[in-house]
């Protein structure tokens, strides 16, 4: 699989993008320094994001399926190990 901008692939590119734009980042670097598990932070980070989508995209339909088949594609594990990188710099 080809990689997008050092990430897994796209979706996950984007995630870990609007993440950082939105401002989550610091929260995530605290829960990851307090978690310091990238398993763990990854489940909860999805579904952190995965119960925040239920808010905006509708329970049924075309564009309900086209989100969650791109939901599908992040890997949170990824995204997580980059925070838990981030909060102990020694793992890297």
């Amino acid at each position: 699989m080809e990689q997008y901008n050092g990430w897994k692939n796209y979706e996950t590119w984007l995630v870990a993008l609007w993440i950082d734009n939105d401002g989550d980042a610091d929260y995530w670097t605290e829960r990851a320094a307090e978690i310091a598990d990238t398993y763990d932070l990854a489940k909860e980070m999805e579904g952190h994001y995965t119960e925040r989508s239920e808010w905006v995209i509708p329970p049924q339909g075309m564009f309900n399926d086209l989100f969650n088949s791109a939901l599908r594609e992040v890997s949170w594990y990824d995204i997580a190990e980059h925070y838990i990188n981030d909060a102990t710099p020694e793992a890297a």
